[in-house]
C-alpha cells in the first residue's frame, strides 16, 4: 500500500508582513510533517523550496539569513541546499515515523521583501512503506512526489485580518481546536470549513478573536473572511489555515488496494447461552451479527429475533425458529445473519415455549467498534 505523509503549514505572523523602508519584517514558518497511518513511513528525504527574489511571488531576496531546525523529533538533520532549498534527511538512514507520530520542521529568520502579495512553498519528499512480516507484506519501495504546494500571503502592516491559526495543528478524531486572529473592528467577518458558514463577528473582543470548531474527524481547512468597503468599493481580506486528525475517517469513491486489507476489527460474543432472555445494544460501527439458536426439544420450537433499528430509519426484525432436536432432513439449527449500520440500537430476543434451546450470537465490526449494552 503506498505510504505518504500529511503536511500542514504555518507562518508568524500570519499573514506575512512585509519588510518598510523603515524596518525589515522577520517572519518564522512552521511544517508540521505527520504519518496519518495505517503503517509505519521510512523517510529518506523532505525538501521544502521557498522562491527567492524581490518580486511579489518571492518570499525572501536573502535566503542565507535563514536557519532550519526541527522541533518535537529527534534523529534529523537539516541542510541548506542553496538559495530558497532546505531538506532534511534521518541522521539513521531508514529511520521510520510509526501512525501518528509527527515533527515540526522550524524556518527561522525569514527577512521578509518588500513587495505585497502571493508566495508559493513548495514541500517534495523520498518515502517508503515498512514491511508487515506478520502480514507477509512486503515493503513499499521509495518514491519520490511532490507533496503539495501552500500558498502564503504577503501583506502590508495594518491589514484588517491577520494572526489566524489554531491552537493545535493535528488533533485526534473526534476532538476540537480553537481558532484565534486578530483584526480591526468593523468590518463583517465570517468563518468557512467544510460546508459550513458561521458569522463571528460575536466571537470578537477587543481586535481579539476565537471560536472553538465542532468535533474533527476528517483533515479540514479553515477559511476567515473579513468584508467591509474602502473609498467606495467593496474589499475582502482572508486568511486560511488547516488542522490535520489522526487516524481520519475516511469517505472515497473507489479504492484500489494494492497490499493487505482489513476490514473486521475484534470479534465480540453477545446474548445467546440457554436461558430466554432480552438484551439492548448499540453499534459503534459499522458491522455483522451471525447467530442460530437450537432446540433441544422435538415439537418445542425455539425462537431467536433480532431487531435493528438504524439512526433515522424504521425498525427491521430478522427471526428464526428452530422446531427440530433431531436434525436429518429437517430443521435442527436456525440461523441468522444480521447487517447493522453505525449507531442503530440493536435488541436481541431469544425464547423458548417451554423447552431447553442453546442459542449463540457473534459481532463481527467492520473496523473497530463494539456493540455497547444499553442499559434498561
Amino acid at each position: 500500500m503506498t505510504a505518504a505523509l500529511s503536511y500542514a503549514v504555518h507562518t508568524d505572523p500570519a499573514p506575512l508582513k512585509v519588510s518598510t523602508d523603515k524596518a525589515e519584517s522577520r517572519a518564522v514558518l512552521r511544517v508540521t510533517v505527520t504519518n496519518p497511518g495505517p503503517g509505519p513511513v521510512a523517510c529518506e528525504l523532505i525538501t521544502l523550496t521557498l522562491p527567492t527574489g524581490n518580486g511579489t511571488g518571492a518570499l525572501t531576496a536573502t535566503p542565507e539569513t535563514i536557519t532550519a531546525h526541527v522541533e518535537g523529533g529527534t534523529g534529523w538533520q537539516t541542510e541548506h541546499a542553496g538559495g530558497g532549498v532546505f531538506q532534511l534527511r534521518p541522521a539513521d538512514p531508514g529511520a521510520e515515523l510509526k501512525p501518528g507520530e509527527s515533527f515540526v520542521i522550524r524556518l527561522d529568520g525569514i527577512v521578509v521583501n518588500r513587495a505585497a502579495g502571493t508566495v508559493t512553498l513548495g514541500v517534495a519528499d523520498t518515502t517508503s512503506g515498512i514491511a508487515d512480516t506478520t502480514a507477509g507484506s512486503p515493503a513499499a519501495p521509495p518514491r519520490t512526489r511532490t507533496a503539495g504546494s501552500w500558498r502564503l500571503a504577503k501583506a502590508p502592516t495594518g491589514t484588517m485580518l491577520e494572526d489566524f491559526r489554531p491552537d493545535r495543528t493535528s488533533v485526534p478524531n473526534g476532538e476540537t481546536v480553537t481558532l484565534t486572529w486578530s483584526c480591526v473592528d468593523g468590518p463583517d467577518y465570517e468563518l468557512f470549513y467544510g460546508d459550513q458558514r458561521v458569522t463571528v463577528n460575536d466571537r470578537i473582543v477587543d481586535g481579539h478573536g476565537s471560536w472553538t470548531s465542532p468535533c474533527l474527524h476528517t483533515a479540514t481547512a479553515f477559511m476567515l473572511l473579513g468584508s467591509t468597503e474602502q473609498d467606495g468599493a467593496p474589499v475582502t481580506y482572508g486568511l486560511t489555515t488547516a488542522v490535520t486528525v489522526d487516524v481520519p475517517d475516511l469517505e472515497v469513491g473507489s479504492l484500489d488496494a494494492n497490499g493487505t486489507v482489513r476490514l473486521f476489527g475484534e470479534i465480540q460474543e453477545i446474548a445467546g447461552g440457554v436461558g430466554s432472555g432480552t438484551w439492548t445494544y448499540r453499534a459503534a460501527t459499522d458491522g455483522i451479527i451471525t447467530g442460530y439458536i437450537k432446540t433441544n426439544q422435538t415439537g418445542t420450537p425455539a425462537t431467536l429475533n433480532v431487531f435493528v433499528t438504524p439512526p433515522d430509519t424504521k425498525q427491521r426484525k430478522f427471526a428464526a425458529q428452530s422446531w427440530d432436536a433431531q436434525g436429518g432432513m429437517e430443521n435442527r439449527e436456525a440461523g441468522l445473519l444480521v447487517p447493522v449500520s453505525r449507531g442503530s440500537v440493536v435488541s436481541v430476543v431469544q425464547k423458548s415455549d417451554g423447552g431447553g434451546f442453546t442459542a449463540e450470537l457473534t459481532w463481527f465490526p467492520f473496523g473497530s467498534g463494539p456493540l455497547q449494552v444499553v442499559e434498561p
